[in-house]
């Protein structure tokens, strides 16, 4: 029974269900948001989206707020499909206020909600108060909005009910349904309602779950301090047909707005899942950012078990160690127990080790067998790194994927079918490619991923039978891969070292976004650690100095090889080529000379006609930094992602900054001495965050 139950853990943890779009934030130090108005976070790692800034006697001015995931969700894959994804989300927030708080009807409003919408742009096109930062008076019933509103003063031109409620908003600001907050409890749900308050009396958290075949939509509240856990009843339950909404992909985020009450609004933490129920909020890690409080003014609630540990200590960490050190016990001795026993069954059956760790087979071979028709070459799509990659359809879901043979007679390839499963298994992001399984049959390694109809970026680059890329095409692939690779360096638990970043390892979808691939040559180690390959790996022209000449694979090498792919998708020119006289010369060089002549714009690609100025200099630049020869001096991932984002701006360099010589070190001490953002975010390039 335990070897069962481990196998199914692994295969739940290596492999999530696809089709799920899911994440998870117990704070957001590190969260993959957009911004717009007085959105931003804390030192806590609170999301905050007013700063309710007191001009005297608790009175504010009118502000707005709006926090994004920074990637669209896809809610409809076929417009005419009636059916809407389910989809469930819990977040937990916190509104604090001044003592000088009176609500008044006639006064406006301040509101936080939870929001869906076509469009994560508001700040142009929305006004503060009972506007929520999401209409104005001439959109006020036009646009594709769902919000979940948490109002706190009533507002009866708006069917407010009361000044403390939960409401639910589509394509309007008037409510469709709403009640007063609280929650129902005893054990059948409806033995008595508990009101709450949405101000000033600690953080509360909220459910939002629908169901796409029965169209309900229903909203649970619970204080977070009091209960802990989600009421049995929900708050509301509506009849909810989302279908003329949700035609597409949507945002999902966060809007907030004041009037004239010195009102913040934080959001503490967030957990989404498509097709799914949401994970849990590890409550404990939430305690810390419990509170009010700020940088402008300290008010907030009265002392509590999560906001005053000198006075009084929640009953929740009292209980912890004793419920789990037992489990942790427990948990030991099964794995234990459970590795022996797959230890002899690996030896009856001639497995590998490696299957230990990468559980069991997703895939049938007879199944990848059919969806290729036999591995036939119709369905050859290309070599990919020690193998061949062939297009199948599943027969069981109708899902294309592409399904990667590696070559039995490669023990190189073997180390990449290994590595591939243990990272990709576990990485879920949008700008990665997806990973879906694998499978083994007797010599035979098969790696199973997403399908990407637009193929490999290179063949955009250089094919004869491609249309050429237009300048927001390859911006927005450049900022992609920077996505992939910040997440891969900075946002997952472990770092991952990519060492093989390069044009053809980026994969395209159907909307032409770009996607990091190919894990064969990946690394991983932990945070704060330094990396502990020894030989050198990757492709010719994208491999930094310092790898060919110690072998060792750091984030400031990936950085290396991801600045050289700049310069080539914006020049359309390979990381190395011949010159006149048959020498070979890199693309740095070439980009340094012509930026030294006057005429680095005219070295970019001359297909591209729809350039941005501003934009192709920044890129061109960023890459040479990218790219520099001494990896102290290149920026980590964190502030090429804001460079690109345009939330941070390039220094100006001097002409002899990007001396071809690693060794030239007062030239780039004086630059890492005047650029502080430069020197903060290379001291840990090789491990830490």
């Amino acid at each position: 029974m335990i070897p069962f139950f481990l196998q199914c853990f692994l295969l739940l943890f290596f492999f999530p269900a696809s089709g799920a779009e899911e994440f998870i934030y117990n704070g957001f130090a590190n969260a993959d948001l957009s911004f717009e108005g007085e959105a931003s976070m804390d030192e806590r790692g609170r999301l905050g989206l007013t700063t309710g800034l007191d001009t005297g006697g608790g009175i504010s001015h009118a502000g707005i707020g709006h926090a994004f995931y920074r990637y669209p969700v896809s809610f409809r894959n076929n417009p005419s499909d009636p059916v809407v994804p389910s989809f469930t989300t819990t977040f937990v927030f916190e509104t604090t206020t001044s003592d000088d708080y009176t609500p008044r009807a006639d006064n406006g409003s301040d509101g936080l909600a939870f929001v869906i919408s076509s469009s994560n742009k508001f700040l142009n096109e929305s006004l503060p108060a009972q506007y929520l930062g999401l209409f104005n008076m001439s959109n006020r019933g036009s646009r594709d909005i769902l919000a979940i509103e948490l109002g706190d003063i009533m507002n009866p031109k708006l069917n407010s009910i009361d000044d403390n409620q939960v409401a639910v908003n589509i394509n309007s600001f008037n409510s469709t349904s709403s009640s007063t907050a609280g929650y129902y409890y005893g054990s059948d749900g409806h033995s008595g309602f508990q009101a709450m308050k949405l101000v000033g009396e600690g953080a509360n958290q909220l459910w939002v779950e629908y169901d796409g075949n029965t169209q309900i939509l229903n909203v649970t509240l619970a204080s977070f301090r009091q209960l802990g856990s989600k009421p049995e009843s929900p708050l509301l339950s509506s009849l909810v047909n989302l279908s003329s909404l949700l035609t597409g992909v949507g945002y999902i985020g966060f809007s907030a707005s004041t009037s004239i009450f010195a009102t913040r609004h934080y959001i503490l933490g967030w957990s989404f899942k498509k097709n799914g129920e949401a994970r849990e909020l590890n409550t404990s890690a939430l305690e810390y950012s419990v509170g009010g409080g700020g940088n402008n003014y300290d008010f907030g609630p009265p002392a509590s078990p999560l906001t005053d540990t000198k006075h009084a200590r929640s009953p929740s960490r009292i209980l912890l160690p004793v419920v789990a050190i037992p489990s942790f016990f427990l948990l030991a001795i099964s794995a234990v127990l459970g590795y022996i026993y797959n230890k002899r069954q690996l030896v009856k059956t001639g497995k590998q080790d490696w299957e230990i760790d990468c559980g069991p087979p997703s895939f049938t071979y007879k199944d990848l067998h059919n969806a290729t028709n036999g591995f036939k070459d119709e369905m050859f799509l290309g070599r990919g790194g020690f193998g061949r990659v062939y297009k199948g359809l599943l027969p069981a879901t109708k899902q294309n994927v592409a399904i990667k043979r590696i070559s039995p007679e490669s023990k190189q390839g073997m180390k990449e079918f290994i590595s591939e499963i243990t990272i990709l298994g576990h990485v879920r992001h949008r700008r990665v490619v997806n990973l879906l399984g694998y499978c083994r049959h007797k010599r035979e390694l098969l790696l199973v991923y997403d399908y990407m109809p637009n193929g490999s970026l290179d063949k955009y680059l250089y094919g004869q039978d491609k249309p050429p890329l237009c300048w927001s095409q390859r911006f927005n692939i450049i900022k992609d891969v920077a996505s992939g690779l910040f997440y891969l360096h900075e946002e997952w638990e472990r770092v991952v070292i990519h060492r093989d970043i390069k044009s053809s390892n980026v994969l395209l979808d159907d909307n032409m976004n770009g996607r990091l691939g190919d894990f064969g040559l990946a690394r991983l180690h932990d945070h704060g650690v330094d990396a502990h390959t020894t030989h050198v790996a990757g492709t010719c022209g994208y491999i930094a100095p310092e790898l060919a000449r110690l072998g060792k694979a750091t984030k400031a090498t990936d950085i290396f090889a991801f600045g050289v792919f700049m310069l080539e998708v914006t020049c359309g020119r390979r990381p190395i080529e011949m010159n006149a006289c048959g020498e070979p010369r890199a693309i740095a060089d070439c980009v340094i000379n012509a930026w030294q002549n006057g005429s680095a714009m005219d070295f970019r690609d001359p297909r591209v006609q729809d350039c941005v100025a501003q934009e192709v200099e920044s890129v061109l630049k960023l890459g040479l930094l990218c790219s520099h020869p001494s990896p102290k001096v290149r920026p980590g991932m964190r502030l090429v992602m804001q460079y690109l984002e345009s939330v941070a701006t390039l220094p100006d360099f001097p002409l002899n900054f990007f001396n071809a010589d690693p060794s030239n070190d007062e030239v780039c001490d004086q630059f890492v001495a005047s650029c502080p953002s430069v020197a903060t975010a290379t001291i840990s390039l090789s491990g830490g965050r």
